[in-house]
């Protein structure tokens, strides 16, 4: 793209001539168009830079025309072509002249579950036939979800799409595809290994978001908002909406769950559940915070005969997530925290740590931002029930009875105490 002929409302690129942009991204820029022809308004998509100077990324982009074009549903934005003008390539798009569901949003703060349900079933609708092509989006969010002035809905932007049956790897291990609030946690572990369950939680993020006017993991640093994704931290939608059918709230719930296994299997069965047909299944736990009417006092401890800690201990129900200090980029392992000290905290986990390992140790204080983060040395531990381990640790620099006592008030709710 050269210097002299940036992109510009009165640039033309093949038969068409930009009017103005809709939207930039990192990965592309749109813009309205016209067909100097036959007049027709469509939405030009072009790469940014950085896709032009990675061949994988513009692989993808091609992939993109090759694998959408063929596609033809009402609630799908339809792509309509596929050219290259100086060596820039561009897709043609059927243009869509309402806002997305991101803008409605914002504007209204938060919508009825009559008007949310209402925009999401069409989007499930082309996410089932979607998922009968073999084809998952994995970038369902709120500005992805466009909305036509008289009403219709469609599912834009697909151009992290991955066809089920394709045998090329457009995505890398611990490479991470989608939108951090939307996506789910595996797509930031291996976006490869990503299925249809991916796309069915960030509809449930995306249905959260569009009930409660707020992002489902609060505000703070990746790190923070990761932990609270891997750990289920995140208040429950009734609580933000308490109009809300109770079958809609556990729909969602289930539909976030942290681990695949535990949502619906197919958004036909996540429909089911929103709408009532189907109940979730009740050896289900749901996950998401149901916050109490009173917060109840921290329970103290009486101390056991081979207890190793001096100090006094609290009974906590707090999780958190604890992993390798000298992996930081590593797995990140869900972790339940039994009890709490000045000087340490009996650790349950799925993964066994062996007596002398120092791990990372990150417990949620609340769902909006706090997370504390300590280092800890295991001393100990044994077997706890559903194939878990309890783990004995003892921080590497014990906290002070300032910090203890901070804790414990933020924790209000989480602790027992008598």
């Amino acid at each position: 793209m050269s210097e002299k002929s940036p992109l510009r409302a009165g640039r033309k690129l093949g038969d068409y001539e930009l009017q103005k942009r809709l939207g930039k991204g990192s990965m592309s820029e749109v813009f309205q168009a016209r067909h100097v022809a036959t007049n027709e308004i469509v939405a030009i998509k072009i790469p940014a830079k950085a896709v032009l100077n990675d061949p994988q990324l513009c692989k993808r982009f091609e992939q993109e025309y090759t694998l959408v074009y063929p596609l033809n549903h009402k609630n799908l934005v339809k792509v309509l072509d596929y050219s290259e003008q100086d060596g820039v390539p561009f897709l043609v798009l059927e243009y869509v002249d309402g806002p997305s569901l991101a803008e409605h949003i914002e504007k209204k703060t938060s919508l009825s579950e009559h008007e949310a349900l209402s925009i999401l079933l069409p989007v499930a609708d082309a996410l089932t036939y979607l998922h009968g092509k073999k084809i998952i989006h994995r970038d369902i969010k709120p500005s992805n979800i466009l909305m036509t002035s008289d009403g219709k809905v469609k599912l834009a932007d697909l151009g992290l799409v991955k066809d089920l049956d394709a045998t090329s790897r457009l995505t890398r291990t611990k490479m991470g595809l989608g939108t951090l609030q939307f996506a789910s946690p595996e797509q930031f572990d291996n976006a490869g290994a990503a299925d249809l369950r991916s796309d069915i939680y960030s509809l449930a993020a995306t249905i959260y978001m569009a009930l409660t006017g707020e992002f489902p993991f609060g505000k703070g640093t990746v790190t923070s908002m990761m932990m609270r994704k891997l750990t289920n931290q995140f208040v429950a939608p009734i609580q933000k909406a308490p109009k809300l059918r109770p079958a809609v709230d556990a729909a969602i719930r289930m539909a976030m769950h942290a681990e695949a296994k535990f949502r619906p299997a197919s958004v036909s069965d996540f429909v089911a559940l929103l709408t009532g047909w189907k109940k979730y299944p009740p050896d289900i736990e749901l996950p998401g915070k149901v916050v109490e009417a009173a917060l109840k006092a921290p329970k103290l401890i009486p101390k056991a005969s081979d207890e190793r800690r001096k100090d006094t201990r609290y009974e906590l129900h707090a999780v958190g997530s604890c992993r390798s200090p000298i992996d930081v980029g590593g797995q990140l392992w869900a972790s339940a925290i039994v009890d709490i000290s000045k000087t340490g905290l009996c650790l349950e986990s799925k993964k066994k740590f062996e007596p002398g390992a120092v791990v990372e140790i990150m417990v949620s204080v609340n769902p909006d931002e706090s997370v504390i983060t300590e280092l800890a040395r295991v001393r100990w531990n044994k077997p706890a029930a559903d194939n878990s381990w309890q783990h004995g640790c003892e921080f590497v620099n014990a906290m002070t009875q300032e910090e203890m006592e901070s804790i414990l008030e933020n924790l209000k709710g989480k602790t027992k105490m008598h």
